[in-house]
């Protein structure tokens, strides 16, 4: 009977401890980040470029998600001692919701294709424009 007693007491003693203890904080959910071919930087937010061209659009993929993607600034001049100018620019363009595709990149970095298969986009940056091509 003591023994009964004693557990009791210690189960109880123990529900009491654990009740007590502070649990850590729920972890809070993350922002939402643009995705693509992008280096991060959180000390400034993300400006889309202005100037952009949308060819083709009846060919974007029926379910197609906006990423955010970097590219080649087109508006930068041949001075390479200006090295405050910015080397990108970003974009949105939409593409099929799989994160697999291939990458390729043209013309030293100006032309950037993005090919998922039966859907391709095509990304020029030339002349103070950046040109988005969709192709199925």
């Amino acid at each position: 009977m003591k023994l009964l007693a004693w557990m009791s007491a210690a189960v109880l003693a123990l529900t009491t401890v654990v009740a007590d203890a502070q649990m850590p904080p729920a972890p809070e959910p993350l922002a939402p980040m643009p995705e693509g071919n992008i280096v991060y930087s959180t000390s400034e937010p993300i400006t889309l470029f202005e100037c952009v061209k949308y060819k083709d659009l009846r060919n974007i993929h029926p379910c197609a998600v906006e990423k955010i993607v970097a590219v080649a600034d087109p508006c930068k001049c041949n001075d390479p001692c200006n090295c405050c100018a910015p080397k990108c620019v970003y974009v949105k363009v939409c593409v099929p919701p799989c994160e697999c595709y291939e990458t390729k990149c043209k013309r030293n970095g100006n032309k950037l294709i993005m090919d998922f298969g039966k859907y391709q986009v095509e990304i020029l940056s030339a002349r103070g424009h950046v040109i988005v091509d969709y192709d199925d």
